[in-house]
């Protein structure tokens, strides 16, 4: 090591669990929420805005998520942290998978290249959690 830091994963392992589990955790959460919102409007004969709720509640969500994990991205691109600021990357470039695919089908753009490949797997996403 001849007095080298450590700036694999392996130097800090619990910091790529702790970053899955800041973006999957409230997502869960929210996906709860959401069952429960839904379950509890349908018994109801007003149903009220309870889905246009949920996805104000959704976007507010990723835009704080977005703020936090682009700023974790630039220290740790700073600290030279390899693993976390590329690992901060795909969760960004996950969170922001639904703009785009509300973009594709905004400018008609689901044949492109750039559209095809997010958008079909953004549809099976959505497919997969039955939403």
């Amino acid at each position: 090591m001849n007095g080298a830091k450590l700036t694999s994963w392996a130097a800090y392992p619990w910091s790529l669990l702790i970053r899955i589990g800041l973006f999957l955790l409230p997502l869960g959460g929210w996906l709860l929420y959401t069952r429960l919102a839904v379950a509890h409007a349908a018994g109801q004969s007003n149903r009220g805005d309870t889905g246009l709720g949920l996805a104000l509640l959704l976007g507010l969500l990723v835009l704080v998520m977005l703020f936090g994990f682009c700023i974790d991205a630039l220290v740790q691109l700073l600290r030279r942290r390899t693993w976390n600021w590329l690992l901060d990357g795909l969760i960004i470039a996950v969170l922001l998978m639904p703009f785009g695919w509300v973009a594709c089908n905004w400018f008609g753009g689901r044949d492109s290249l750039v559209c095809g490949l997010p958008m079909t797997v953004f549809d099976a996403v959505i497919e997969w959690l039955s939403l």
